[in-house]
């Protein structure tokens, strides 16, 4: 197949995307809706990969392509990243004849500038996600069940912004609603697949499985899928998030197994391992990244190297809260099962106020505070 052949194999199935995506609008449900979104958003990633294939594009070719990107992403109820879609289609506009330009933009304004209002309206509904810039973790205990009806009104007019799934996914990881965690970060993954914090994410629910035992991956399956991810960043160095996520895990992978006297030394390994490439390794989620790998250095060699030491340090400040558990009448073995799990969820909590969107919150507080 020649280059122009490819072009036009990609573009074809792009268009069966979006036709697919507009009947599924049709039916109206939840579920289509996001579904719809999906297909939106693959058919504008194969818009950006079909004219990655051309050579010497001329200008208005690249305003076409633009355009029908952010078009997708409009009517994949993402506005967030439709804007910065926009703002390429601006820049290519000023390299046209204005008649061009406008011509090749009537539609995409309008769509738009309408969808970016239905936003913006919303949002002025939304003052506790909005006051807290929609940083979870922030949120008053009292307030979260009104912030909890504000990010479902969000989600079920833009099931297609992965940030709000992101913040559905924090909101999960608070109250430890493990169905609703795994949900909202397979959906969030499933629109934007390259997102190196939503790789991250995944690891962050596998560290989740291994902590607790009721959830609907075993341990052995999650430590199998750790094993995977290891050999793919050993072969293909990713963002620096991704091994925030990986380091979370492996910890997860290794309290359990410490606290069920097991072998743990290989997820001690690996965590360890995780801390040294993360902290050489950008990312485009926090500029910040490599300052809080350093911190964590010592603390990951003591714990998975001195466990006793440390892990007696840290149960005295879980003691009380160990006190009264019933897990105390469980069987032999369920009091250790509760520790790992504790310690589990504080390193998950801890470490996962580093997994933020930034630059996706940011621009939903622009618009929100333009609201």
């Amino acid at each position: 197949m020649n280059m122009h052949d490819e072009v036009l194999a990609s573009l074809a199935s792009g268009g069966k995307r979006k036709l697919r995506a507009n009947s599924l609008l049709a039916y109206g449900d939840e579920e289509s809706r996001f579904e719809a979104a999906v297909l939106f958003h693959e058919a504008a990633r194969i818009e950006a990969h079909a004219l990655s294939l051309l050579e010497d594009v001329a200008p208005e070719t690249r305003l076409r392509a633009a355009v029908e990107r952010c078009a997708c992403l409009v009517m994949g109820f993402d506005v967030v990243e439709a804007a910065r879609a926009f703002r390429e289609v601006e820049e290519l506009s000023a390299a046209v004849p204005q008649e061009t330009a406008d011509a090749h933009r009537d539609r995409l304004d309008r769509l738009y500038f309408a969808a970016r209002q239905d936003l913006t309206e919303l949002l002025k509904r939304a003052p506790v996600l909005v006051t807290s810039r929609f940083r979870w973790e922030e949120i008053a205990e009292p307030d979260r069940p009104r912030a909890r009806a504000e990010l479902e009104t969000l989600l079920q007019r833009f099931p297609g912004e992965s940030t709000f799934h992101l913040v559905d996914a924090r909101a999960a990881l608070a109250e430890r609603r493990l169905d609703d965690l795994s949900r909202a970060v397979r959906r969030a993954h499933r629109l934007c697949p390259d997102n190196p914090l939503l790789r991250a994410y995944m690891l962050l629910e596998t560290a989740q499985s291994i902590a607790h035992a009721g959830s609907a991956t075993t341990r052995e399956e999650a430590e199998a899928a750790l094993d995977r991810t290891y050999q793919e960043l050993s072969r293909e160095p990713a963002d620096g998030v991704v091994y925030l996520g990986f380091m979370m895990a492996s910890l997860a992978a290794f309290l359990a197994a410490f606290y069920a006297g097991e072998g743990a030394d290989l997820h001690g390994k690996r965590a360890r391992w995780a801390v040294e490439v993360g902290a050489q390794r950008s990312s485009s989620v926090s500029g910040e990244l490599r300052e809080q790998f350093e911190g964590m250095r010592l603390f990951i060699e003591l714990l998975t190297t001195q466990p006793k030491m440390l892990t007696m340090i840290i149960e005295d400040t879980l003691r009380e809260a160990l006190r009264d558990s019933l897990v105390v009448q469980a069987p032999s073995g369920g009091v250790q099962q509760q520790k790992a799990a504790s310690l589990i969820q504080g390193v998950i909590s801890e470490a996962s106020r580093w997994l933020t969107p930034s630059a996706e919150l940011a621009a939903l507080s622009e618009l929100a505070l333009a609201a």
